[in-house]
């Protein structure tokens, strides 16, 4: 007997690679990258512009993205830093412009590995498993030209994670590119699961 794959079969398979292709998901615990040695934080504040990403769920109608890093100045009990977190986007759908604020804690001054969790009128025991809250760590940086943010969830036996690729302006030089997609091979992290960010037509006040 003769197999015909069946149209609802080859849309799976096409899901299926394209899930894997977007996410990077394995057996285990995230991957344990250490902080980037001789972080700035001071030099990391100010705006970044969203100019490549991993697939993102809650990010799949927003254009326009920016992230706007600030220190409060505010130190908790141990004395870490505590920074503002403005992420600015537009619905590509709608076109409505939505503003999310969060606070980040840091794990110490000279640390690129932070704890996230975006304002909510929620628990804070709820609003810390929101979409945006969570850790995040910049892998590598120049500071003024890209940063390479990074995400890991962990759930039972398996992990997930998420990469942004951030700018200083809306998109990168080709020799900027090239540098960006070496630093992520070198960290085992593959450039093909990135997709360009929706930055056309934005308004100025993003």
């Amino acid at each position: 007997m003769e197999f015909r794959p069946t149209l609802q079969l080859c849309t799976v398979l096409l899901i299926v690679q394209y899930l894997k292709m977007a996410n990077s998901s394995g057996f285990g615990k995230c991957p344990n990258y250490p902080t980037m040695p001789k972080f700035n934080m001071t030099r990391f504040l100010g705006k970044w512009y969203e100019v490549e990403r991993s697939f993102y769920l809650p990010e799949i109608a927003s254009g326009c993205t920016t992230l706007t890093f600030d220190d409060t100045t505010i130190r908790d009990s141990d004395g870490r830093p505590q920074l503002e977190i403005a992420i600015k986007t537009v619905n590509r759908w709608t076109g409505n412009p939505s503003v999310s604020i969060g606070e980040a804690i840091t794990e110490n001054e000279k640390s690129s590995i932070m704890s996230v969790q975006l304002k909510s009128r929620l628990p804070s025991a709820v609003a810390r498993f929101l979409p945006g809250s969570g850790k995040y760590q910049v892998l590598y940086t120049n500071y003024d030209d890209f940063a390479i943010l990074w995400s890991c969830s962990s759930f039972v036996a398996v992990h997930a994670d998420q990469i942004w690729l951030l700018g200083r302006e809306r998109d990168f030089s080709a020799e900027i590119r090239k540098k960006i997609y070496s630093a992520l091979k070198q960290l085992s992290l593959d450039p093909e699961r990135l997709f360009i960010s929706k930055n056309n037509n934005c308004p100025n006040t993003l």
